[in-house]
Formats: structure tokens, C-alpha cells, sequence
């Protein structure tokens, strides 16, 4: 599953509260799981060449995917006495799960032999998402040592959007077929707030004093690539 989760910042004190939150550097995805469920459909051979039908599958999956990020810019306060460059350090991980997936879909193959169908498929998809946002801050290089800050948020629900792949099924019997299928879905985005982040600048001994502050947003796409090995039985 791709993770295009962002911070998204809206600046509330004064100067140096737009770097808290931007610059992102270094990024770093993991994802692993597991899926399976069932399906049922219909299939209409309308001429010796060409079947057309529809399926509708659920299926339970496993696993989370997770991506971090790292925004490091740096705040110039030399014109401070024994000052120097002072780095914000914004630390971000995004945790994003799709519990369940059902999609119902219309088919269309052509027999390259009579017992194999290579087919494209499309049509609605539908599932349940979660996603965890957890923002941590931190001011080095300075005179002294504030301390760090953290926040974080959340979201779930029931994502609708749309789905289409294709594949292959070959006729295994004259009531078992073997299929393989490649499909990708996208449950469209989420947007949502993760809290405030605060330093105290002067605490810092940063150009612009005061405390800076901002509110912050993760924006999580939930879309992915499927490829699957199944057994269907058909009711002639």
C-alpha cells in the first residue's frame, strides 16, 4: 500500500514557526500482510471466443504499512551573542491499515484457448481504513536545551472509490477453475488534524523570540496493488 501521508503546517506565531514543520529530507516506508476471503459471480459465453459477467468479492487483510519522515531546517542566530545555527528537528510516523476490502465488478475475456480466459475486470470498491499520525519536535545546536514536543491524531472509517485490474483463469475440471489476478484500488484520501506543536524561542535563544507554534495535518491516500491466486467452483 502506497503512503502519501504529509505535514501540513499553518503558521500561528511569529517567524520561525513556518520551518517547525517544513523541509522534509529523508523518508522511509515499510509494509507487510497477508489477505483472503471469497468471492461469487456470474459468467455469460456469448460467442466461442468472448465471456462477459460480473464478480463481487470480500476479504479480511492483515498488517499495517507505515512511513517516517524527517524535516531538519536550519535557523540562522548568529546575531546573537554565542549563538550560532540552531536546527528544528520534526520527526513524523505514519501508520495506515485497511482492515477490509470489497469490491463488485463487471468482466469482460476472450478464450486464447478453450480452457483459458485472459480477462479485464473494473468497477466499485469499498473498505475500512485506519491511519495514526505521531509528530515529534525537538530544538538542537542552540545555547540551551527546550524540550521536545509532541502530538499526534487519527482517523477511521469506510472509504469508497474504485477498482480495476485483470487477469487469467484456466478450467481446471468441467467445475473448477484456477485464477490469477492483478488489481488496483484506490478509497481516494483522508485528511486530518494530528495537533499543535509549540517552542519557546527564547527559551532557545532564536532570531525572533517569543514562542513559535503551529497546527498540523496528516493527508493519507488509501490505494494499493493486489495480486491474488484463487480456486472458484462453477455451478453449470
Amino acid at each position: 500500500m502506497s503512503n502519501d501521508a504529509s505535514i501540513v503546517s499553518t503558521s500561528t506565531a511569529p517567524v520561525n514557526a513556518e520551518a517547525m514543520v517544513l523541509g522534509a529530507t529523508n523518508t522511509a516506508g515499510t509494509s507487510s500482510g497477508f489477505i483472503g476471503g471469497g468471492q461469487f459471480g456470474y459468467n455469460y459465453q456469448f460467442s466461442h471466443l468472448f465471456v462477459a459477467g460480473f464478480e463481487a468479492d470480500i476479504q479480511g487483510l492483515s498488517g499495517a504499512h507505515k512511513r517516517s519522515s524527517s524535516a531538519i531546517p536550519l535557523l540562522d542566530d548568529r546575531e546573537r551573542e554565542g549563538a550560532g545555527i540552531a536546527s528544528v528537528v520534526t520527526n513524523s510516523t505514519t501508520t495506515r491499515d485497511l482492515s477490509y476490502l470489497g469490491t463488485l465488478r463487471a468482466r469482460i475475456g476472450v478464450l486464447a484457448v478453450p480452457s483459458f480466459l485472459l480477462y479485464a475486470t473494473g468497477g466499485l470498491a469499498y473498505g475500512g481504513v485506519k491511519s495514526d499520525t505521531t509528530i515529534a519536535q525537538s530544538v538542537t545546536n542552540t545555547t540551551s536545551s527546550p524540550p521536545s514536543t509532541l502530538t499526534s491524531g487519527s482517523f477511521s472509517g469506510t472509504r469508497v472509490g474504485y477498482v480495476v485490474g485483470g487477469g487469467g483463469e484456466w478450467m481446471l475440471s468441467s467445475n473448477w477453475s484456477a485464477k490469477l489476478e492483478y488489481l488496483h484500488y484506490d478509497l481516494g484520501s483522508a485528511t486530518y488534524a494530528t495537533g499543535g506543536l509549540a517552542n519557546n524561542l527564547e527559551q532557545a535563544s532564536l532570531q525572533g523570540g517569543g514562542t513559535a507554534a503551529v497546527a498540523t495535518s496528516s493527508k493519507v491516500r488509501f490505494n494499493d496493488n493486489i495480486v491474488r491466486v484463487g480456486v472458484n467452483y462453477h455451478f453449470n
